[in-house]
């Protein structure tokens, strides 16, 4: 399949979740994704007003990330904080699961937390961050299925910091594996170009989380590392 700029740019969620972003800095986000097409704009859940006032009457989704980048919180501050979001304007949630739990084959208690995730997410889309890179082979299994049975609209390789690693054909391609008509592919860390992008796209990859949006479409060196 032949991509166009245009296809790219509409499955790229432009991502400044850096601590250092201030309201300038958020403007300017809003406007790239207005103006190149960008699916989303994925800010830290404080932006989160202002980033749906920016927004208001445009096709560019308003996205938040819970639990980020650590994954630690308790399961009620992460319900309680998704509702806020949502209540604050979010239309899309990315959250991080435990991945000391994950580690520590409490499965149960996984389990308990991904359902509770879901469950405040209500009508909201809801994406896992995955953190693949941090998981032996049999406890990205485990998590994957869990995430999938669960009821997460997407399921993603990494928060694209900390542990996670980067986005690659492989990972994707092990994700595609397990997405159902429900529950799609989001391709997150290290993607600075076109051709990445494409790439993981034909990989299976629905969206692309990516704090180089404007340089993918344009072709551009940008410094990005989300």
């Amino acid at each position: 399949m032949n991509h166009t700029t245009d296809d790219v740019a509409g499955r790229i969620q432009h991502t400044e979740v850096t601590p250092t972003a201030d309201q300038d800095r958020i403007d300017e986000l809003c406007d790239e994704c207005l103006e190149y097409g960008f699916d989303g704009a994925m800010v830290q859940p404080c932006w989160v007003p202002h980033a749906a006032d920016r927004l208001a009457d445009s096709d560019v989704a308003v996205c938040t990330a819970v639990g980020f980048p650590m994954g630690g919180d308790r399961p009620l501050t992460k319900a309680v904080a998704i509702r806020d979001a949502v209540a604050a304007g979010a239309d899309e949630i990315d959250v991080m699961p435990n991945i000391g739990y994950v580690r520590s084959g409490n499965d149960r208690a996984v389990r308990a937390e991904l359902e509770t995730i879901v469950e405040a997410a209500d009508e909201a889309t809801v994406k896992i961050m995955l953190e693949l890179a941090a998981l032996s082979p049999e406890r990205r299994e485990f998590l994957t299925q869990a995430a999938v049975e669960a009821g997460f609209d997407y399921i993603k390789n990494s928060s694209g910091w900390g542990a996670g690693g980067t986005a690659d054909v492989e990972t994707v391609s092990f994700l595609s594996e397990h997405a159902t008509p429900e529950t799609k592919v989001k391709a997150s860390g290290g993607i600075k170009t076109f051709d990445d992008a494409v790439s993981l796209l034909e990989a299976g990859a629905e969206l692309l989380g990516a704090s180089s949006g404007v340089e993918i479409v344009t072709g551009e060196v940008g410094e990005g590392e989300y």
